[in-house]
């Protein structure tokens, strides 16, 4: 019998190796099974219910006969239905987690039930390490590159985008990725040199670090190589039990934010007023420097982002000048390591007028219209993917919503297995409604 989407998963492989050794078989034991990725989050979660009998190991339960008192790692394998339907194996879901901590123990007669809550590698060791170093005229990718080096983290070159903005600074300390976000805000890409804002995030085929403007710019102009998957609904769920119609179907969906005009206007996504004091000069940064407008920006789909006359930054009237105000003080001269003719060093390490008003604006327009979708099990998708989705009209089945449809990138989705049954839910987000 063909596979059909929403059928239950296979586990080829659960294990669960113990911290002083030893290797458990879980895959008879698990009761439901749900992993994370984020955009907005370098590292993936998972939550894995496990029910088992009193007496697996010596007479005891696993949580007490292995024990599991956190950081033991558990091998995971799971054979999706679509990966049954295609007899191949192009999105192979395995990957190796991290017990992070354990909940809800229940111990009855002959059965013990608790669930593991798991998290990448680079997650726990992230909590062992400090930036101690020093950057000065770094790239922000190849600041981000020696973060996940010190991480050990695995992540491709060609997944790393290049910045055409370096940056001085020294890490005090903090932990890399509480580090990466800030940096990530400030970097500018090599297209669409008027918008930063990069995200860092992982998935199970490693670590991304690239631009919403990249991403956007890919998916239009580069649509066939770019979308993973084109996704359909209708209303009357035809063709739910057919297999070749299941794995391209929504079974159900909402839009759960579409253009919050104040919230814009709060966050800056329209206009900036940025006020910057130099330490060693006594003065505050210009007026006519001040002022910042977006400039022309990717759009996911149609290229209009009309602004009521109500909303419209440029009727603001002086002094007032934006939405947003920002005030800084510059760090000058911290980085020279020499005084040069006895004079103290006078350069503004980083400049911020440009990338801050650039990224406010482009991290509130990307989440414009935000959706969230459930779909056949597709661990072929990520988080940071591009798909395609079609929806009728409210009047007709047989016509498409302009409105509505169009490309959406993967913000966050979760892969969800239990018994007979397993799905991907989905959040996707994008900055502009329409095809």
């Amino acid at each position: 019998m063909a596979a059909v989407a929403t059928q239950g998963s296979t586990y080829e492989v659960i294990e669960i190796t113990g911290r002083a050794g030893g290797t458990i078989d879980l895959r008879l034991g698990v009761s439901s099974f749900q992993y994370f990725e984020d955009i907005m989050s370098p590292v993936v979660t998972a939550v894995m219910g496990v029910v088992t009998s009193g007496d697996t190991i010596e007479g005891q339960g696993i949580y007490s006969g292995l024990p599991i008192v956190g950081g033991e790692k558990v091998r995971i394998h799971i054979t999706s239905p679509m990966e049954k339907q295609r007899e191949e194996s192009p999105g192979v879901f395995e990957l190796t987690m991290y017990v992070n901590r354990v909940s809800d123990y229940k111990l009855e007669k002959q059965r013990e039930t608790f669930i593991l809550h798991l998290v990448s590698k680079e997650g726990i060791v992230n909590m062992n390490k400090r930036i101690l170093k020093k950057y000065k005229q770094k790239r922000i990718d190849e600041v981000i590159k020696d973060f996940l080096d010190i991480l050990e983290a695995d992540y491709e070159d060609e997944n790393i985008e290049k910045t055409v903005n370096s940056i001085n600074f020294i890490g005090n300390m903090r932990k890399p990725f509480t580090l990466a976000p800030m940096l990530a805000a400030r970097g500018i890409p090599e297209v669409g040199k008027n918008s930063a804002g990069f995200f860092l995030w992982q998935t199970r085929k490693g670590m991304f670090f690239k631009s919403i403007e990249k991403m956007i710019f890919d998916a239009k102009e580069n649509k066939e190589d770019t979308v993973k998957m084109e996704y359909i609904y209708d209303r009357g769920n035809e063709g739910l039990d057919d297999p070749e119609k299941s794995f391209s179907k929504i079974y159900s969906y909402g839009i759960s934010n579409n253009k919050d005009v104040m919230a814009g206007m709060r966050t800056g996504e329209n206009s900036t007023y940025r006020i910057y004091f130099n330490p060693h000069t006594f003065e505050f940064t210009r007026p006519e420097q001040s002022v910042f407008y977006p400039k022309e920006q990717e759009g996911m789909n149609s290229d209009e982002k009309p602004i009521s006359e109500e909303a419209d930054p440029t009727q603001i009237p002086k002094p007032e000048m934006a939405n947003r105000i920002i005030s800084g003080i510059y760090s000058v001269g911290c980085l020279e390591e020499t005084i040069k003719d006895n004079e103290a060093a006078t350069e503004v390490n980083n400049d911020n007028l440009s990338d801050v008003g650039q990224s406010i604006s482009r991290y509130a327009s990307i989440f414009t219209q935000v959706a969230t979708l459930t779909v056949g099990l597709n661990t072929e998708l990520c988080a940071g993917d591009i798909i395609s989705c079609t929806f009728p009209k409210v009047s007709t089945e047989n016509e498409v919503d302009p409105a509505q449809s169009g490309l959406y990138i993967i913000k966050e989705i979760s892969h969800f297995s239990q018994g007979n049954r397993s799905y991907s839910a989905l959040k996707v987000i994008r900055d502009t409604s329409g095809e």
